[in-house]
């Protein structure tokens, strides 16, 4: 019962990860610490950084946020489960907004990076804008229609207190009902901004689909669709998902694998003809290590 209340609280659309080339992983109850991979790439692989920045930022934000609601029975229950698994400096305070029909989340961990549990910094807040529902937090998952929306507040997360990356922006996620297959379906969009140590800015938009699947005795969020960008170094790009992405329902605190397990992808920049295919490897091995060819040349990443 305990396993299937935690799966069933973090179904929403889950914004993949696609760190290619980020240079570190995240420490995971499935795999072991490894050293920092430190490889030089050429400047075109900035868009893969950035489009992976995005989406690591949008799934990690995402799991803090079902953190945040696990447990709690009702709408304005404070979270109870967010310190343990991220940080005690997190705080989470609810509040009813009846002219909008929202009941608003507010994780905050405050205004200085704090080193969280999974070794990554944070600082800022993330809000979250429930649909509300009769009931419990489950129906603004499960409601065909119902759309829960994220945005943040002076928010930025890294490896380090000193390259954290600021995120700025909006993401949304609507139960759209079952497909034909009797599967839930959520739609996904994100508009964001990130901002780099450096003062670097990027920005990233993307509308996915995401279906809950059941693969053996496993549930696996499906995933197709598209994302574009502009890189820091003013690159315009587009990706799109060639076969669907297999991601584990449960989270990686639970058991869940903490990375992609399969599928592939295309990226294309405006500036140049070639394109860069990234390869997540087999359904059910769970591993950082991933592969991308660019340019007729292959190379070994380690996801964060």
């Amino acid at each position: 019962m305990k396993k299937k209340i935690f799966l069933v609280s973090g179904i929403i659309g889950i914004a993949l990860t696609l760190t290619v080339f980020t240079g570190c992983h995240k420490d995971s109850p499935n795999t072991p610490a490894t050293n920092n991979n430190t490889t030089t790439y050429s400047s075109d692989i900035t868009s893969a950084q950035d489009e992976s920045n995005a989406s690591d930022a949008m799934n990690d934000s995402k799991n803090i946020s079902d953190a945040s609601a696990q447990g709690n029975s009702n709408q304005y229950h404070p979270g109870q489960n967010v310190s343990a698994i991220y940080s005690a400096h997190c705080v989470v305070t609810w509040a009813k907004d009846t002219l909008n029909g929202y009941d608003t989340m507010y994780v905050n961990f405050g205004g200085t990076p704090v080193r969280c549990n999974d070794g990554r910094w944070r600082q800022g807040e993330i809000i979250v804008y429930w649909a509300r529902k009769t009931g419990s937090l489950l129906h603004s998952y499960f409601d065909s229609a119902s759309t829960i929306t994220m945005t943040f507040n002076n928010y930025a997360a890294g490896n380090t207190d000193t390259s954290m990356i600021g995120v700025a922006g909006t993401r949304a996620w609507t139960n759209t009902g079952s497909n034909l297959l009797s599967q839930q379906n959520w739609d996904f969009t994100a508009n964001l901004t990130l901002t780099y140590a450096n003062k670097q800015t990027a920005t990233w938009n993307s509308t996915r689909t995401n279906s809950l699947v059941k693969v053996g005795a496993d549930y696996y969020y499906e995933i197709s669709g598209s994302a574009s960008g502009i890189d820091r170094n003013n690159v315009h790009y587009t990706l799109n998902i060639t076969t669907p992405l297999y991601v584990t329902a449960l989270p990686w605190w639970l058991g869940g694998c903490a990375w992609i397990e399969s599928g592939m992808l295309n990226i294309n920049l405006a500036n140049n003809v070639n394109t860069l295919t990234v390869n997540f490897g087999t359904l059910g091995t769970c591993t950082p290590i991933k592969t991308a060819t660019y340019n007729n040349h292959t190379y070994t990443f380690i996801m964060w």
